[in-house]
């Protein structure tokens, strides 16, 4: 058994001892093989250090992981492009965010387990990535041609592009933006717009979309004030998918929202910020806590999430309670079906 700081972690070790919170409650169980997510996590909780067995696990990642990390990691190289002014290498990215497309159309509920992975130093891109699911996803449920949501991916994965050019001093402030400062965040719709045009392998449409992606319902948003059907339709997808997932990441200025509550909050914005039809669709074909999700219950108690349910119903899941309020695990796990317990509700996510 080794004790390593949780610097030193690496994927592939397995948890020799129980991992708790300072209040002593348990993060994560002996026998877990660690995760990149798990890491990420763990250092959210301000765990120092955990006991790892000295033995490696062969950790094969699965289809949906490789897919998730090269698309991070082309999108990563094209905005670091993009703010040093060289080329794009647009057909990579093409060719791995089309996959990406197939794979969300043949199965979507893999990919939302991967959502929500936050670093600080990696925001932009890992939200990125998660817009793009969240608006495939959407447009699958539209049933809109593939071609279409081929387009919607790729104006998706890019409706950021434009922070490029945005001063990191500003993109990087640890706390609220100044007025002045916001109106010139303001300006990276344009700017996408700009950079987008001027990449002929972007179909023509991408550029209008990423433009508009701060268009609100009610003619309230930027940069050109839009308003209902005036607002391209890929780009008022876009919209519900960036609000709901910078809603539920965590950033210096503020904490989180959990999932339910971020959905709740952008149904009470429905006909002023959002189109009414999509964000219902949206919310019904989301899974707002996915199956095998490690949550935390208000009770203190660690659960599992077991069913993958869609719309307003996975906002309070069916879960299996895996350790008590003291920290201890259970060793006959229970079932707890959240909608029929209105006291029992989940207060954080942990893996």
């Amino acid at each position: 058994m080794l004790k390593k700081p949780i610097s030193c972690l690496k994927p592939g070790m397995r948890l020799a001892r129980d991992v708790f919170t300072d209040d002593g409650r348990v993060l994560l169980l002996k026998g877990f093989v660690i995760k990149p997510r798990y890491i990420q996590r763990l250092s959210a909780y301000n765990v120092d250090h955990v006991f790892v067995e000295k033995e490696l696990v062969p950790l094969k990642l699965i289809d949906e992981e490789v897919i998730y990390e090269d698309v991070f990691c082309n999108i990563k190289s094209v905005m670091e492009s993009a703010r040093l002014d060289k080329p794009l290498d647009i057909e990579t990215l093409r060719e791995t965010v089309y996959e990406l497309v197939r794979q969300i159309l043949n199965d979507d509920t893999v990919f939302m387990a991967l959502t929500g992975i936050r670093d600080i130093d990696n925001y932009t891109f890992l939200h990125s990535v998660d817009v793009c699911i969240y608006s495939v996803i959407a447009a699958k449920a539209l049933n809109m041609p593939l071609d279409e949501i081929r387009d919607l991916a790729l104006a998706a994965i890019l409706h950021d592009i434009g922070k490029c050019r945005i001063p990191l001093e500003i993109l990087n402030k640890p706390g609220k933006l100044t007025d002045e400062e916001y109106f010139i965040m303001k300006n990276h719709s344009i700017y996408g717009m700009e950079i987008t045009e001027q990449t002929p392998e972007l179909s023509a449409r991408i550029p209008k979309i990423i433009c508009q992606h701060h268009e609100k319902w009610n003619g309230s948003g930027y940069p050109i004030g839009l308003k209902d059907f005036d607002i391209d339709r890929m780009a008022r997808i876009i919209s519900i998918a960036d609000v709901y997932d910078a809603l539920t990441a965590n950033r210096v200025y503020r904490k989180r929202y959990m999932p339910h509550e971020a959905a709740e909050y952008l149904m009470a914005q429905t006909q002023q910020f959002f189109d009414p039809h999509i964000l219902q669709t949206f919310i019904s074909n989301i899974a707002i806590y996915p199956e095998n999700l490690i949550v935390m219950l208000n009770t203190g108690e660690v659960a599992r999430v077991l069913s993958s349910r869609r719309g307003l119903p996975s906002m309070r899941p069916i879960v299996s309670v895996i350790t008590r309020k003291n920290g201890p695990p259970v060793l006959d796990p229970y079932v707890l079906d959240l909608q029929k317990n209105p006291t029992v509700f989940i207060v954080d996510i942990i893996s």
